[in-house]
């Protein structure tokens, strides 16, 4: 295939995924202890990027694919706030701009050979990008997460999965808990059937302007195994549990998971609270970013080490194949609802998220064809 129809190609599939995605969004790029003092290659989006840090310490993402001869600029050299290219030395800063071009007599700046670059941020040790309208990034759009700003009462661990699925088969799983008295057994302990379970939890959906809560509270069951084996819980003591997940678009989910005794404040439990952040890679394939915190037994490696064995049982060994499965099954199809699944009353978050998702992607398109529409008229009368 001759190199421009390649690219053509390329750029199909990428505005392809771009119309399935909210734009003007924050995403997780990267954490931030992933891009040190080496650059970092990641596909976002159907993109393959770099990402780099300044002698500032601020991070720069750019497209990783040097212009000239489509070297990965990540495979480089770093000089100060630049990437120098492998292949033929052209050097690239932050914002994309070929700064210096050692063939030519002054050394100076190529401007033909500028590159895509996105806005970025670090929130919660995790680099941040906004595959958007520049103009629109907005930093104090990304929502606040309560237990990350609480670093005094909460220790953290955290973790990346590779998810072969569409990002919002990773959203409908998780803003449908159910499923984990089938998928997750462990975390009961096998001490109640799944139909026990499910008669123990009450559902409440609460659809916000821009948010879905979905209030999941388990009574009178004991505490889950997580609990008991870590923290201490009494198997036999009946608790009460809070299991909600926020979600907000496109795929952030602040999930509140605590027990306590039945009787008891709130405050006086133990509370495993995480934040989970997806990522599409490209079509069918996502980044799978969460942290988890606790607020008992902090400073203790051995907890780290067993509650991401935990994590790694339930989002990698069980979670995960599962999803894969199931994008398996919808073949070349990246929309669930095309196919035309039936629905249970436990599909009412997941349902509500892809409407609201939905609706903000349909604004957001609608919007800027409305500004081109009107650029196009302003450019026609000038």
């Amino acid at each position: 295939m001759p190199p421009a129809n390649l690219s053509a190609l390329m750029a199909q599939v990428t505005e392809s995924i771009l119309l399935s995605i909210l734009k003007n969004a924050w995403y997780a790029a990267a954490f931030s202890d992933e891009v040190i003092d080496k650059p970092l290659s990641r596909t976002l989006v159907e993109r393959k990027v770099a990402l780099f840090r300044g002698e500032d310490g601020k991070v720069g993402m750019i497209l990783d694919r040097c212009p000239h001869r489509f070297a990965p600029l990540s495979a480089g050299r770093q000089d100060g706030d630049t990437l120098e290219c492998p292949y033929h030395g052209l050097r690239f800063n932050r914002a994309g701009e070929c700064v210096y071009n050692p063939h030519s007599k002054t050394k100076g700046p190529l401007r033909a050979a500028d590159i895509p670059s996105w806005p970025v941020m670090e929130r919660y040790g995790i680099i941040w990008f906004w595959p958007g309208d520049p103009q629109q990034a907005d930093e104090s759009s990304l929502p606040s997460i309560d237990f990350l700003d609480k670093p005094e009462e909460y220790a953290l661990v955290k973790g990346r999965l590779h998810v072969r699925g569409h990002y919002e088969l990773v959203v409908d799983n998780l803003l449908d808990l159910s499923h984990a008295a089938f998928i997750h057994p462990q975390f009961s302990g096998g001490a109640n059937t799944p139909e026990e379970i499910l008669a123990a939890t009450s559902q409440r959906l609460e659809r916000r302007a821009r948010s879905i809560v979905n209030h999941r509270i388990r009574t009178g069951l004991g505490p889950s195994s997580a609990h008991v084996r870590l923290f201490g819980m009494d198997p036999a003591i009946p608790v009460e549990s809070d299991l909600t997940m926020t979600w907000y678009p496109p795929a952030m989910l602040d999930f509140a998971l605590g027990s306590w005794e039945m009787g008891q404040e709130r405050e006086q439990g133990i509370h495993i609270p995480q934040l989970h952040i997806i990522t599409p890679e490209t079509e069918f394939t996502s980044h799978y970013f969460f942290i988890n915190g606790r607020n008992r037994r902090q400073g203790e490696p051995e907890v780290d080490k067993a509650l991401l064995d935990f994590f790694d049982m339930a989002f990698a060994r069980q979670d995960e194949p599962m999803i894969e499965m199931v994008q398996a099954n919808m073949g070349a199809v990246s929309d669930i609802n095309e196919l035309g699944p039936i629905l249970l009353p436990t599909d009412a978050a997941p349902v509500s998220a892809r409407r609201m998702l939905a609706d903000l992607i349909a604004t957001e398109r609608h919007d800027a064809e409305s500004r081109q529409s009107n650029e196009g008229v302003e450019l026609t009368a000038s």
